[in-house]
């Protein structure tokens, strides 16, 4: 890219940045009250829709920063997407306002994870058909995650940015640099709102930030998967996704073998645990950051390695962490009463 390009590139990230923290600053004074339940992990209300300035300011600079990256800015992908994006932003909001049953969250989750797929960024394994399955499938799990993981100050603003930081970074080395742009922009709109919201919370992402953030990261995944040109490389999206998906499966298994209902409201994420357990805060949500980006030289490390030997060691690579992390959570349960999890 032309110096004068990348200087009003990274000018545009700059605004990106501002116009975020503006709208979130908008949104605390429109003051739409998120009420602590028996699984919140704040005790006053709090107000939410800060996710509102991500997606904005994501949206609005998009198109400029594809523009002067010179990537087409109204491809298939790109006008699928932004509709995806836009569908469930939408439905999030109305539900952060008004509680609507979760069949009509899922109804739009899979209505957004068609339209991408629709738009051409899709799994083309072990068939077209099969692979764009399995593509809808990934996101709505992926989106469902990031939003189940939304529970603490700071935990999936910061496992965003360092994941969207790490995938910018990465890209030219996965041969997807046209990635760099997109994911530097959601960096610095996670870095907008993230002041705000840790390590004292005066607004949450809501719905339409973590369910925006879970579209976005799960496209990202996939594209990176089917345009990859390292042997091993489809695994960069999940391994930054790791440990947000280890706990949500953990948690999930965990609860089906107890008995437990897996539709219920509940706290017993490990994230929850250890916040119950009296361990602070911003440690949680900070040693979760420092998993993602653990994904990401991970990911790093095994791409070019074949895709067997390759996706194994990367797996191994990835438990590690997660197991001395979950065999602490356990710990400090025995040790400290935290109820029912």
């Amino acid at each position: 890219m032309p110096f004068f390009s990348s200087a009003l590139a990274f000018f545009c990230l700059l605004c990106a940045c501002g116009l975020c923290a503006l709208i979130v600053r908008r949104m605390i004074g429109l003051a739409v009250m998120d009420h602590p339940g028996h699984r919140s992990a704040h005790a006053t209300p709090t107000p939410k829709g800060g996710g509102i300035g991500v997606m904005v300011a994501f949206g609005l600079f998009f198109p400029a920063l594809q523009a002067l990256a010179g990537q087409p800015v109204l491809s298939p992908g790109s006008i699928m997407g932004a509709c995806a994006l836009v569908l469930l932003c939408g439905v999030s909001w109305l539900d952060d306002l008004y509680q609507w049953p979760p069949t009509i969250k899922f109804a739009a989750q899979t209505a957004a994870a068609c339209m991408i797929v629709g738009g051409g960024i899709s799994l083309n394994w072990p068939t077209p058909l099969a692979g764009a399955a399995l593509s809808v499938l990934w996101l709505i799990f992926i989106t469902n995650a990031i939003n189940f993981m939304d529970g603490l100050n700071g935990l999936i603003a910061g496992c965003m940015a360092c994941a969207a930081a790490a995938l910018a970074l990465v890209a030219p080395f996965f041969g997807v640099p046209e990635l760099q742009w997109p994911a530097l922009l959601l960096a610095c709109c996670m870095l907008g709102f993230l002041p705000f919201n840790f390590p004292h919370a005066r607004i949450f992402l809501g719905d339409v930030g973590s369910q925006g953030c879970g579209l976005l990261a799960g496209a990202a995944a996939l594209y990176v998967a089917s345009h990859t040109t390292q042997p091993c490389g489809g695994l960069l999206g999940p391994a930054l996704l790791f440990p947000l998906m280890y706990d949500v499966a953990f948690t999930l298994i965990r609860r089906w073998h107890a008995g437990h209902s897996l539709v219920q409201a509940h706290r017993g994420h490990i994230y929850q645990v250890l916040h119950r357990s009296t361990v602070p805060v911003p440690v949680v949500s900070a040693l979760e950051w420092c998993l993602t980006l653990w994904g990401g030289i991970v990911a790093c490390l095994v791409a070019p390695m074949p895709d067997a030997w390759g996706s194994m060691g990367g797996l191994g690579l990835l438990m590690l962490p997660q197991l001395a992390w979950t065999a602490f959570c356990v710990m400090r349960a025995r040790k400290y009463p935290v109820g029912r999890w």
